[in-house]
């Protein structure tokens, strides 16, 4: 997930942890400096993982770097206890500096927040199609839920409100409403969210809004906390039914065909209308095809038409179903994928990486990418030159598995 999404996350969680301690000890007044450490604590912990982009810059090539060690190390369960004890040990530090250390509910509350704010992180980040590899080093291979868009203004409508009430300091107030204004923004003037369904954000805030005035802290946190539980779900819920209902769909009519994956994200703020790629060996097992397209939920509702129309201008793409427009396909040979693994180590490190691979040669030059970040003008951020034949080789590669395995044979 994005940052701003780790950082809301986590003063929920700092804000949780402080009605906690108050419940338990209703005698303790909770100071400006105890709400701020938490506070701190939590923002750091939700975001400390994604320093792992600071070492790609002394790794070369730099964005070959950056697709395998984005996620990494930093994203496991086994380094979750270092980097939360890291975490503490610059608070307790900062008290020690100052001379004034701090009280034990605290330093409690800095322990616990920090190691909650690392898992936390770990587990958003497994929501949508980029993944993680948390069981490193038991278990290399890559977990997708394909559930979420990395950015997701529901989250941020839910999470903003709250925030704003639990917060007294105006400096902080005006903060949060900067962000709930661009949220609001981002959902009424993207282009990429539908009218019924930005109507449908905004009432959802100004309810949410409107019980946040009536309630009390505890019971905010529980709406809240319930809120986010309904969006997963919903989410949750349409990405497994489009994956059963893709998998059936070929099975009736694509006879022989093997779909080794389905990769789903759902347009921001956007349960309906899904971006679709999938992963297909072909019934001779020579070949794979790769398909991208938008599938419509709804399509009674909303056609996959205007879904498209929401992200490309509206073209003549091919249309099987009443719910599906694929926009593009691909077929490619496994075993010159194979070979190119064999004989070209770039190609190999960056199958460590990527999910939907597609290549194509251009002026004799060799481009390899990943298809589940193609966006048309906008370009794909994992492509990469690769050179033919290299004369040296990538280093300080990481072991994890590739996600395409299933083709590879092995």
């Amino acid at each position: 997930m994005d940052n701003i999404t780790h950082s809301l996350v986590g003063a929920l969680t700092a804000e949780s942890a402080l009605a906690f301690l108050k419940l338990k000890k209703p005698e303790l007044a909770i100071t400006r400096r105890t709400r701020l450490v938490f506070w701190l604590s939590a923002f750091v912990a939700n975001n400390f993982c994604d320093l792992d982009f600071l070492y790609t810059f002394f790794l070369k090539p730099s964005r070959l770097q950056y697709l395998l060690h984005h996620r990494g190390h930093t994203h496991t369960l086994i380094m979750l206890p270092l980097q939360a004890a890291f975490i503490f040990l610059i608070f307790w530090g900062w008290a020690k500096i100052k001379k004034r250390p701090w009280e034990k509910s605290e330093l409690l509350g800095i322990g616990f927040l920090s190691s909650l704010g690392v898992f936390l992180h770990l587990i958003l980040d497994s929501l949508n199609q980029y993944g993680v590899h948390p069981f490193w080093p038991f278990y290399n291979g890559w977990i997708y839920a394909d559930l979420m868009f990395i950015v997701e203004p529901w989250v941020w409508v839910t999470l903003l409100p709250l925030l704003f009430f639990a917060s007294g300091n105006r400096y902080f107030r005006a903060f949060i409403i900067s962000i709930f204004m661009g949220a609001m923004a981002l959902v009424w003037f993207s282009g990429f969210i539908p009218l019924g369904i930005a109507v449908a954000v905004t009432a959802w805030t100004l309810i949410l809004s409107f019980l946040f005035t009536v309630f009390g802290n505890s019971t905010r946190l529980a709406i809240c906390y319930s809120a986010l539980a309904l969006i997963c779900l919903t989410f949750a819920l349409e990405s497994r039914w489009l994956k059963t209902e893709i998998q059936e769909r070929f099975k009736k009519e694509e006879s022989g065909v093997k779909v080794n994956d389905v990769i789903l994200s759902p347009f921001p703020s956007n349960p309906v209308c899904w971006h679709i790629v999938t992963v297909e060996t072909l019934p001779t097992r020579i070949k794979y095809k790769l398909r991208r397209g938008v599938v419509s939920i709804f399509s009674n509702i909303y056609t996959p038409e205007e879904c498209l129309h929401l992200i490309a201008p509206l073209q003549n793409f091919e249309k099987k179903h009443s719910q599906v427009i694929w926009t593009t396909e691909m077929k490619f040979d496994i075993q010159e994928l194979k070979n190119l693994r064999r004989d070209n180590c770039y190609v190999a490190a960056q199958l460590k990486f990527i999910r939907a691979p597609f290549w194509y040669r251009e002026k004799e030059k060799l481009y390899f990418a990943d298809l589940r970040f193609e966006t048309g003008s906008r370009g794909n951020f994992s492509k990469m030159e690769i050179p033919i034949k290299p004369t040296s080789c990538p280093k300080l590669i990481p072991p994890w598995s590739e996600p395409r395995l299933d083709l590879l044979g092995e």
